[in-house]
């Protein structure tokens, strides 16, 4: 009976130290590269991710990420927008495009990715926020000042459209 019993202690340990290690999962390499400031090793991880993965929208959010870390906004609109073509209800990926047009001084694209990250996600404070700006630099007044009611209106705690 001891024999037995160390045979399948024996087997344990055996299967233990053999068992294959688990593979990273999909950016984690690129993200290890990220945060030590390596961005070239970094976008060319991630794009070998993306490759394997393209339809995963975090993935493409992590690309875009670290595009606008290396200041390459233009890779990071193009992952953001396919992300978008993959699941167009998503306000996070809206609310992200909006923010590196706004940084680009494309106040128009800024605006339309504002006005649609604040219709998907109507509480999120830098949505509705950012819409109110953009629509004031535009000219929409009417559309600014119901915005900015709105931004009151999360930062006070209330529903949207509570203050009037």
């Amino acid at each position: 009976m001891h024999r037995f019993a160390l045979s399948i202690i024996g087997l344990g340990f055996l299967f233990a130290c053999t068992a294959p290690t688990p593979r990273p999962a999909p950016g984690d390499i690129a993200a290890a590269y990220q945060a030590v400031g390596r961005l070239q090793e970094a976008s060319r991880e991630i794009e070998l991710a993306i490759r394997m993965r393209p339809r995963d929208i975090s993935l493409r959010r992590q690309a875009a990420r670290i595009y606008v870390e290396a200041n390459d906004s233009n890779r990071a609109i193009v992952h953001l927008e396919s992300a978008i073509q993959f699941a167009p209800r998503d306000g996070a990926l809206w609310l992200d495009l909006a923010e590196i047009e706004r940084d680009r001084q494309n106040i128009a694209d800024a605006y339309v990715a504002f006005r649609r990250a604040s219709t998907l996600t109507p509480t999120d404070l830098r949505a509705v926020s950012g819409l109110a700006l953009s629509a004031e630099n535009l000219g929409f007044s009417e559309e600014a000042n119901d915005a900015y009611a709105r931004w009151d209106a999360l930062k006070l705690g209330l529903e949207p459209g509570a203050v009037e």
